[in-house]
Formats: structure tokens, C-alpha cells, sequence
């Protein structure tokens, strides 16, 4: 009985001791699976969270909020004009995961039939998580502008019948580095009614040098040649 009973210990001791050296062997490679599991779900998250945004692109408008120095009886006479548009802009941002921002540093340019007739800074402005955000009071001055005499007639003409329309051309600052792409808006306001414009127009581009517009800032020697982004939503 006695030997029967210390034969049964050894077998359970056995046991143990190799089911002991199967975790020992067996635990690395859980570990190793549960890591590369943490791993390949983190890797995967956000490309997943992100295709719900796919095909979905931010969306410009401005508005002409009220504007001061162009009165076709008293201002559209003289050959220089002293301008100020106080304007309204505004991102619609369809994505969830995605956020379109205007950094400090960008500029409002009104101008009319390629004319310029005033020009300000903008706020920092972002609009994110399926929102619609606006930037009030964005001011736009000038001062002494030269205007043609066609051009402020024809001015005159469509501000009296209530169907003038002006160019605003909102332009992030230059960041002159290979890989950098400078952001042009281009929007279609009316004056006079306080709508906003239509989808303005999106374009990405290298940033030119300082004046020199026709020529882009070049690329670093050995890095292949950058496709721009283009993107016309107007």
C-alpha cells in the first residue's frame, strides 16, 4: 500500500513538472501572439477609422458680410478707392475622423475683374467632426487702390442692380521646405445680399519664390519630382 501511494506521488510530481516545462515553453509564444495582436490592432485602427472618410472633401463658401467705399454715387467716381469688407468664412467639414484647418498667417484678397481692392489676415480656423465652423468679422481694407474707369462703371452698373460679385482669394502662408504644399481658396461672393458663395474652388501647390511667381520653390537634389494636388470644387 505504502509503495503503491509514493509510486502515485512520483507520477503526480511527474506531472507537474511537464505540464511546469509546457507552459514555460508554451507561454512565449501566447505572449508573443497577444503582443502582435496589440500591435496589428493598433496598426489597423486607424486605417479602418479613416476609410469612413474616404471621398469626402471639406467644403469653402464666403460671404460678404457688409462693405464700405464703394457707394456707386459717392466712392465709384474718383479714380482710387478706400475699400473695407468685413467678410464671413465658413468650413464645412463632412469627415468625422478628419479635420481642415486655416492657419494663422492666411490672407483674404477681395479683388474685382483682377483688380485688387483689398486684402487682410484671417484667423485661425478648423472645422472637424461632421461641423460646419465660420470665422466672423475677417476684415479686408485698402487704401488709395488704382481701379480702371471700365471696371468701377461696371461695378457700379451690377452694384445697382444687385448682382455684384466679387473674388476672394484666401492663401495660406509659404512653407518653403521639399514637401510642402501652399493652399489657394478661391471664392465667388455677392456683394450686397449677406449669402454665402458656392463651393470655392481648392488648390494645392508648391509655393512659389518671393518675387518670382512663375517660378516654384525648387525641390532638393535626389528626392523624385513632387506631383502637386490639385483639386477644382468650384
Amino acid at each position: 500500500m505504502g509503495r503503491s501511494r509514493e509510486y502515485l506521488g512520483e507520477r503526480l510530481v511527474d506531472s507537474c513538472e511537464m505540464l511546469k516545462g509546457f507552459c514555460w515553453n508554451v507561454l512565449p509564444g501566447i505572449l508573443g501572439a497577444l503582443t502582435a495582436l496589440v500591435v496589428m490592432s493598433a496598426l489597423l485602427y486607424y486605417p479602418y477609422k479613416w476609410s469612413f472618410d474616404d471621398g469626402k472633401f471639406p467644403e469653402f463658401s464666403v460671404a460678404v458680410a457688409s462693405v464700405n467705399g464703394l457707394d456707386p454715387e459717392r466712392d465709384l467716381g474718383r479714380s482710387t478707392l478706400d475699400p473695407t469688407f468685413d467678410l464671413t468664412v465658413r468650413i464645412k467639414e463632412p469627415r468625422k475622423y478628419r479635420a481642415e484647418c486655416l492657419e494663422r498667417g492666411t490672407t483674404a484678397a477681395v479683388s474685382y475683374r483682377g483688380v485688387q481692392l483689398a486684402s487682410g489676415p484671417m484667423p485661425e480656423l478648423c472645422g472637424k467632426n461632421e461641423d460646419t465652423t465660420e470665422a466672423r468679422s475677417v476684415m479686408a481694407w485698402g487704401h488709395a487702390k488704382v481701379v480702371p474707369e471700365f471696371a468701377r462703371e461696371r461695378l457700379a452698373e451690377e452694384l445697382r442692380r444687385g448682382d455684384a460679385e466679387v473674388d476672394v482669394t484666401l492663401t495660406t502662408p509659404a512653407r518653403y521646405c521639399t514637401r510642402c504644399l501652399q493652399t489657394v481658396i478661391e471664392c465667388k461672393p455677392r456683394v450686397g445680399s449677406g449669402e454665402f458663395s458656392p463651393r470655392c474652388g481648392v488648390t494645392r501647390d508648391f509655393p512659389t519664390i518671393p518675387g518670382n511667381p512663375d517660378v516654384p520653390y525648387p525641390q532638393y537634389p535626389g528626392y523624385p519630382v513632387l506631383r502637386p494636388e490639385r483639386r477644382f470644387l468650384r
